[in-house]
């Protein structure tokens, strides 16, 4: 699969639970420039590690980068509605625009404005929560977190969906 890791947070929590590593043996993995930058360390067991993010992925091509332009961030948020009811940093920004350039990506968040967006530029059907992505990939971790769920995925889905009708109302 070609997988889209969508934002820092959830590059750190695969990084924590000893996921990541696996993961890059299972798939093709991408990630926006503005998020590799963001990703400095990671928590385990207690203690925080920093980790050489972009010399030990990047440069080593374990996981691909990509880059938005100005033209594929204007796509992004014309699709967006004037009165957008979440919050959406730099790099989700250039990740949701990243994501709708390049329509072979499957990709993973576990934030809930992202999750949110994604009714508002259809691209619903290629989200995948964390917990299923380690299911599809034969990889089980206990104690992974709420946001990790299919079930916290698909309940910010439906509120998603409920926004842009609302927005589509008004």
């Amino acid at each position: 699969m070609k997988l889209w890791l969508l934002d820092a947070d959830i590059i750190i929590d695969f990084l924590s639970h000893d996921l990541l590593d696996k993961l890059v043996k299972h798939h093709e993995i991408h990630a926006a420039t503005s998020v590799i930058d963001e990703v400095r360390y990671f928590k385990r067991g207690g203690e925080k590690y920093s980790i050489a993010f972009r010399e030990k992925y990047i440069q080593t091509g374990l996981i691909k980068e990509c880059s938005a332009t100005a033209d594929d961030a204007s796509i992004l948020l014309g699709k967006l509605p004037r009165v957008f009811p979440f919050t959406l940093h730099p790099g989700e920004i250039e990740s949701l625009a990243i994501l709708i350039r390049e329509t072979n990506l499957v990709f993973c968040t576990c934030d809930a404005a992202s999750i949110r967006t994604l009714p508002f530029l259809d691209l619903t059907e290629r989200g995948i929560s964390a917990e299923k992505l380690l299911q599809q990939s034969g990889l089980s971790k206990p104690g992974l977190h709420d946001r990790h769920t299919e079930e916290y995925f698909g309940s910010n889905i439906a509120t998603g969906r409920e926004q842009k009708i609302y927005q589509t109302k008004s």
